[in-house]
């Protein structure tokens, strides 16, 4: 199976390559793409904490997610694996496993019994052929609407509750100046939004249809025709500036009051919160037009390459065991902007962002939604985010068009 990068030939060489791979048990060499100011602080708590557990961490950041991945990927083709590294496309990471690339984290996991301690759908997914293959860090929700208190107070407006009312609201904005809606048109923000529209104007069954199920006819059918045409009324609304802008320069234009509104994954709290404002205070969050009740799931996880040396099994579990402890989960969630993993976790106090997600989590976990990264690999991530782009910016391209392709893109997809 395909893992969304160039294939790792002679799997079983690589493999044994690592076994011999020299490490220190207190070295932990950490590939991720956490290099926003939020991020940078939240991985800065695993860091610290692993020192104060007697190690030595070893930040090797890389910008950008695909970077990151292919970094790691290339890592341990060339016999020099990193103890650890980031990854939220989970269906990678079961193919990860599925060559053999992957530490065999059931002990660990049993010992500290992470199966008791974890909502359903995390405690699935990290998990391949019944082994568990992955550290789940947080639960995050990528279907947020942050708003800048200040333009909504200005103009006396109040977060819209469906996508009606957002159209409503953002002409209002648009006529006042100011941007409606901030977007960099990059394809995980322009696929996030997509998700987003979709949940919203075609309720969950629909979701899960296309994103868990991968059922083709529904994917081109009528109801995410309207979704479609939703995307594109939204291309109204944004600024000049949008196209190739990252998330968190996007969320800069909401802290400043430039920018109303922005749709986008919990993590954007982080960056409001290092920016010095707090919920309520300077910006506003809830759950996107129509989303209520619902999380679009992502989990940022740690995989371990595979290694089998007494000195890389410690510093692995070293590790596992550091960012797995409640107490880390809670610090470094507080500055990250999710919710720990661990349901026994639990947060000091919950501001009003953090509070849907846990009632959610708590009261209707079947209600935490896959994100196109637990339900298609890289591969597939990779065509989504084409064909929303280039639905994006080409006009001529029609909703019945984009829907199609759409269709084709789920009915080709490896689960």
């Amino acid at each position: 199976m395909r893992i969304g990068f160039p294939a790792l030939a002679g799997g079983v060489a690589v493999v044994m390559g690592l076994l011999s791979t020299p490490a220190s048990a207190q070295r932990a060499d950490v590939i991720h793409w956490w290099t926003s100011g939020g991020e940078a602080k939240a991985v800065g708590v695993f860091a610290q904490e692993y020192g104060k557990r007697g190690g030595t961490w070893i930040d090797s950041a890389v910008v950008g997610g695909p970077a990151a991945r292919a970094a790691a990927i290339n890592r341990i083709a060339g016999g020099n694996p990193p103890t650890a590294m980031q990854w939220n496309n989970l269906v990678s990471v079961r193919q990860l496993a599925e060559q053999g690339l992957l530490a065999n984290l059931d002990d660990i996991a049993k010992r500290e019994n992470w199966a008791a301690n974890l909502p359903p759908l995390a405690n699935e997914r990290i998990r391949n052929d019944g082994h568990v293959i992955a550290v789940p860090l947080n639960i995050q929700a990528a279907n947020m609407l942050f708003y800048s208190t200040k333009v909504f107070s200005d103009l006396g407006l109040q977060p819209p509750k469906n996508w009606d009312e957002f159209f409503t609201v953002a002409d209002k904005i648009k006529a006042a100046g100011i941007i409606p809606l901030a977007l960099g048109v990059q394809p995980p923000q322009v696929v996030a939004l997509f998700q987003t529209v979709l949940l919203g104007s075609g309720g969950a069954d629909l979701y899960r249809q296309v994103w868990a199920q991968h059922d083709a006819k529904a994917a081109g059918g009528p109801e995410v025709i309207k979704a479609f045409e939703i995307l594109r009324r939204l291309t109204g609304y944004v600024d000049d500036g949008s196209p190739n802008r990252r998330w968190n320069d996007t969320t800069y234009l909401v802290q400043n009051n430039k920018a109303a509104m922005q749709i986008v994954g919990d993590w954007a709290k982080g960056e409001f919160i290092a920016g010095g404002l707090q919920p309520g205070q300077g910006f506003g969050c809830t759950l996107a037009p129509g989303n209520a009740g619902y999380y679009i799931t992502v989990i940022d996880v740690f995989a371990f390459p595979k290694a089998t040396g007494a000195e890389q099994v410690a510093a692995r579990e070293k590790l596992a065991a550091t960012v797995m402890d409640p107490a880390v989960q809670v610090a470094f969630n507080q500055q990250k902007g999710g919710l720990p993993a661990r349901r026994d976790a639990t947060m000091p106090a919950l501001d009003d962002c953090s509070r849907l997600g846990a009632e959610i989590i708590a009261q209707h976990p079947e209600n935490l939604l896959p994100n196109v990264g637990m339900a298609y690999n890289a591969d597939a991530e990779g065509q989504l985010g084409d064909l929303m782009i280039r639905y994006w910016t080409t006009p001529r391209m029609t909703a019945k068009d984009a829907a199609a392709e759409l269709s084709d893109i789920v009915a080709g997809a490896e689960r």
